[in-house]
């Protein structure tokens, strides 16, 4: 495996390459991503944002020493990323959500190997799950690729209208920008990956409604950006 620090050969220095991790009361599961991101050697930097949070999470993050944003409201997982994006310099941004099982460092390069050798402008994560069935979503609509682990130039998110970038959209939206614009995305499986459901985190009832309205604002976007055609 490619150590991407030590690969500072040529004219040019090395991209500085900053991991983002959105979060909203997530307590119980968040110090498990950071401990794995702030182990690798190939991140020059591990920012939290706490999108609002009323239990311990940005409290867990200063303890293990990670950069931490405390947002004083909760205005969804796009605004979290703008800001955590807003607090770095990094020329590459690699988001993780902050309710991953499984995590390793084999994910986190897989994610970033396109991009340190310039053969993708983003590389999307598709979690291996449900007998490769988000693998044949993203084939046959590749706008639907809405994982939240994802690796993209610093430019292509400054450029990204302001609008878009809301609650759960903003992954849908950066599809299609990149799509829209012709850009090089890559796709990679990140096996043994998975997340703590909805219903699971927040109980079944709440947790199902939570997962309505997350479905609704990805249905209301795709079809936004059906009719816009652009961003």
């Amino acid at each position: 495996m490619i150590n991407f620090v030590e690969k500072t050969e040529g004219p040019e220095p090395r991209r500085r390459i900053a991991a983002i991790v959105p979060a909203y009361n997530e307590e119980k599961n968040v110090g498990n991503v950071l401990k794995v991101l702030l182990s690798s050697k190939d991140l020059d930097e591990v920012i939290l944002v706490d999108d609002g949070s009323t239990d311990k999470t940005a409290e867990i993050g200063k303890n293990l020493g990670v950069k931490v944003l405390k947002l004083s409201e909760n205005k969804g997982k796009g605004n979290a990323m703008k800001q955590g994006l807003n607090a770095t310099n990094a020329e590459i941004i690699v988001f993780f959500d902050a309710d991953l099982i499984g995590l390793s460092q084999k994910h986190i390069y897989l994610l970033l190997e396109p991009m340190v050798k310039d053969n993708a402008d983003m590389c999307v994560g598709i979690r291996d799950r449900f007998f490769g069935f988000p693998k044949l979503v993203v084939k046959i609509d590749p706008l639907l690729a809405i994982g939240g682990e994802r690796a993209i130039k610093r430019a292509i998110l400054e450029d990204i209208p302001e609008k878009f970038i809301q609650k759960f959209a903003v992954e849908l939206a950066l599809n299609h920008y990149c799509i829209n614009k012709k850009l090089l995305v890559k796709y990679v499986k990140l096996p043994k990956l998975s997340i703590i459901i909805k219903e699971k985190k927040y109980g079944f009832c709440k947790g199902f409604i939570s997962r309505v309205k997350m479905v609704g604002q990805i249905i209301k976007i795709r079809l936004q950006l059906c009719i816009k055609k652009q961003l």
